[in-house]
């Protein structure tokens, strides 16, 4: 009964999808293993991204402040963005889509999309790392 009920719902296309799910649970499987798989190395791949994002605003922002010692975490955004933008195509192949269901090439914008690499990004790195620099007048403290 539940069957029919759900073939009634699912139309003329839905319902030979739904015959060959009941018949082949081997191949639906396989595809739903090779789907997780994808997902999951996007994921991977999206935490890489992130980890070297923070390496790249750490080792920038080392560098800047020797020379630059009044730059605000604005500043030192603006000044790494491009390198930025250029390395995270290198860091990974892809990452999971804005809705997390399929793959996305990685761009500076899909990533975004994913998390915020924004002024307010590389500052709440920067005060994880202790880092002080010059924020509207005052210092950054470490927390």
């Amino acid at each position: 009964m539940l069957e029919y009920y759900l073939k009634g719902m699912l139309g003329a296309w839905g319902s030979p999808a739904l015959d060959f799910i009941r018949d082949h649970p081997t191949v639906v499987a396989a595809v739903l293993l090779v789907w997780l798989g994808f997902v999951a190395a996007g994921r991977w791949q999206l935490w890489r991204i992130r980890q070297e994002s923070v390496k790249l605003v750490v080792a920038a922002a080392h560098e800047l402040t020797a020379t630059t010692p009044h730059l605000t975490s604005r500043e030192l955004y603006e000044r790494i963005y491009i390198l930025w933008s250029e390395r995270v195509g290198r860091w990974a192949w892809f990452v999971p889509h804005r809705l997390g269901l399929w793959p996305a090439p990685v761009t500076a914008k899909t990533v975004q999309q994913k998390f915020s690499f924004s002024p307010e990004w590389v500052a709440e790195v920067l005060r994880q790392h202790e880092i002080k620099l010059k924020e509207d007048g005052k210092h950054i403290q470490a927390h």
